[in-house]
């Protein structure tokens, strides 16, 4: 008995999405889609539905051919019939991340070929230019950085104008309307689960080990024509005002279904084999980013996403980054996650490349040096949006190093966006090959999660318009700050002794009265001890649960034992009122890779001035303080000492210390909490969140 005699809808539907996935790619089927939809095309090729190996997409019929003379309903019938089964190659080759050689190319066509009329010639030669707070999330957020660095997205490459056309470059006033189908995301693997788990406000919390999101939805894209002759004004990390940006927003409205397995405790402690599903979710996303004119760079990123489910019980989230240079333009990096999700921008992307059938990022005349490769295939008529040129991207790193990311776009002329753009990653550093280069290799043991990302996306473009004028990038204007301005310096920066220096005026009860009382106080207590013989506390946070202030401290020694403890003032001092030890070698001792830092009561001032960050102020200040509820302090992160390490991209393998507060409260039946994250080194804000969810 075959494999196929063994097949049928009970025992499929018994599955899970992830598990039908799995057989799709063994048989070489599209991956895409809902339980059922994937259930009916496992069904359909094990010839339960009455179809045979003998259609498959890659077998041309012998009247596929177009030839002149066909009579005009004939040739429309031909052209659709072709039309569809190129679409269809098409897309099995993006899902199987497989672009076809030259040769290939070339044997297929001969294979299929669509004659049109003189009226239907191609038309379009395009030419376009290149392109959890964050301290106990640190290495997560390390493993996102890393994957954007990997991929490639931010990259920009600067090519020669050739001849052509050219995609139309964003104007002011741009805006595109789209339909998402057949869209999904896959998570497998606890560590790699708990990065996405523990950003979501609790939609995720129920879920362990695995989950499948699929996603179906409208969205669209669109740029701002603000009052100065385009632009609008907005402030830096810093919390400068003055800066010229082209005003850039996206929105995502989603039906969303999950599916995974959930914890066999109430404590979360041990995955178990139970289904948790979640059907009937909408969710809503709009996040807007202010790009500065001159410089081309991200100042400020701000996105708000609300989660309903079936019994309209919602949850909201806003989260705000900024392009802080002090943690390798993390602020510019995250949006970019978002890369193979929303709308690519042609001509931040492809740079002054000729967009012509045969056109790929190996032509020598081009000097493409980026990752990303692309290769332009025969234009043909899409049933939707009309003659489209299919350009293919592939991601060679990631298909060397472990797992796959490609991209299909369908681009048309006059749309600065594709009209079509279907995407489809895999990221599994266990598929790693012998190929990958040492440094990414490198990156990838030492900072991404274990486990797999699998995403799917797939948008369709419904309608657009075209704005007045075209944005005016590397304009130059009077009244931004200049680059040093109102920007802390070295001069107030100081190196560690025990700790990051406090010197606040503000709270009661500061670092430096705290480790004084504890070396007096306490003098054999292990913390003690280790900051007598080079020691240092690591993390630190502030925070008057009773009458009195006090202190949670984390210390780490020289030979990596490391333990805490919450020291309160006092009427004597201060009282040690707990302690406890961790596992030897839990904190990575690397005094070496400290930076010197400016101190919390320079940033927290800075910080609490409503000027620099009105939004987020309003959550974390009462007067001229902190509010009561907030809990404040600082995390240093450091790698292990070795050389493979300082070869990281920019200074990502160095020490960092972030200022952090925290502040959690209940207000009218609804649960709040905000967290913020500021570079301890530079003063620039990294990036704070905002969660909402109902009380319990």
């Amino acid at each position: 008995m075959t494999e196929d005699d063994s097949i049928d809808r009970e025992s499929l539907t018994s599955n899970t999405v992830a598990k039908l996935r799995e057989i799709c790619k063994k048989r070489g089927l599209l991956v895409s889609g809902k339980k059922s939809e994937l259930v009916d095309r496992i069904l359909e090729d094990a010839g339960v539905f009455g179809s045979s190996k003998a259609s498959e997409d890659n077998d041309w019929e012998e009247g596929d051919a177009l030839v002149m003379d066909d009579e005009p309903d004939d040739t429309r019938e031909r052209v659709d019939r072709v039309i569809s089964k190129i679409q269809r190659v098409v897309e099995a080759e993006v899902v199987e991340a497989d672009i076809l050689s030259a040769e290939s190319n070339e044997a297929k066509e001969e294979e299929a070929v669509v004659l049109v009329s003189e009226d239907d010639q191609p038309s379009l030669v395009i030419s376009m230019p290149s392109i959890s707070s964050l301290g106990d999330r640190w290495k997560a957020l390390a493993a996102v950085i890393v994957v954007v660095i990997i991929v490639g997205a931010a990259t920009t490459v600067f090519l020669q104008r050739s001849s052509g056309f050219e995609v139309a470059k964003l104007s002011y006033g741009d805006e595109m309307d789209f339909q998402i189908i057949d869209s999904s995301i896959n998570i497998d693997g606890e560590e790699m689960l708990s990065v996405f788990r523990d950003s979501t406000g609790g939609i995720l919390e129920p879920a362990c080990g695995e989950v499948s999101m699929d996603m179906d939805g409208t969205g669209s894209v669109s740029v701002t024509e603000g009052p100065n002759s385009g632009a609008v004004e907005t402030t830096d990390s810093l919390g400068r005002t003055g800066f010229l940006a082209a005003e850039k927003r996206i929105r995502l409205d989603l039906e969303v279904d999950f599916e995974g397995r959930t914890w066999r405790d109430d404590a979360n402690t041990e995955c178990g084999n139970i289904r948790w599903v979640m059907s009937g979710n909408d969710l809503s996303m709009e996040s807007t980013s202010w790009v500065e004119l001159e410089k081309t760079e991200v100042k400020r990123t701000d996105t708000s996403i609300s989660f309903s489910d079936v019994d309209s019980v919602t949850t909201n989230a806003r989260t705000v980054t900024y392009d802080s240079a002090g943690l390798g333009g993390l602020g510019a990096l995250l949006p970019t996650l978002s890369f193979p999700l929303t709308p690519i921008e042609l001509h931040d992307f492809f740079g002054e490349a000729v967009i012509k059938e045969g056109a790929r990022s190996s032509d020598p005349d081009l000097g493409w040096n980026s990752d990303w490769k692309w290769e332009v295939k025969k234009e043909f008529r899409d049933d939707t949006h009309g003659l489209v040129y299919p350009v293919y991207l592939n991601h060679e790193e990631i298909g060397r190093c472990y797992g796959h990311a490609t991209i299909l776009l369908h681009l048309q002329d006059g749309s600065p966006w594709p009209v079509k753009q279907v995407a489809d990653i895999r990221l599994d550093k266990a598929l790693q090959t012998n190929d990958c280069d040492f440094l990414v290799s490198t990156l990838s043991d030492e900072l991404l999660p274990e486990g797999t990302l699998s995403i799917t996306m797939t948008y369709s473009s419904i309608s657009s318009s075209t704005g007045s004028s075209e944005i005016d990038w590397e304009r130059n204007y009077i009244g931004s700050p200049n680059d040093g301005e109102d920007r802390p310096g070295t001069s107030t920066k100081r190196n560690w002794v025990d700790s990051m220096w406090d010197d606040s005026e503000i709270r009661q009860f500061d670092m430096e009265e705290a480790v004084s009382c504890l070396k007096s106080k306490y003098p054999n207590s292990q913390a003690a001890l280790a900051l007598e013989s080079g020691g240092y506390i690591w993390r630190a946070s502030w925070s008057r649960p009773i009458s009195e202030p006090e202190w949670n401290m984390s210390w780490v020694d020289e030979d990596d034992a490391s333990g805490w403890l919450v020291l309160q003032r006092s009427s004597e001092g201060c009282e040690m009122s707990s302690t406890g030890s961790n596992d030897r070698g839990e904190v990575t001792w690397n005094r070496d890779s400290i930076p010197s830092t400016q101190t919390l009561s320079l940033l927290e001032t800075r910080i609490l001035d409503p000027e620099r960050y009105p939004d987020l102020s309003q959550y974390v200040q009462s007067g001229e303080s902190w509010n009561l509820q907030a809990q404040v302090g600082y995390r240093l992160s450091v790698t292990e000492d070795n050389e493979v390490l300082s070869l990281l991209p920019g200074d990502l393998g160095d020490g960092k210390v972030t200022m952090t507060a925290v502040r959690e409260w209940e207000q009218e039946g609804r649960e709040r909490s905000v967290d913020l994250a500021m570079d301890s080194e530079t003063g620039e804000m990294v990036i704070w969140w905002l969660i909402d969810s109902p009380s319990e």
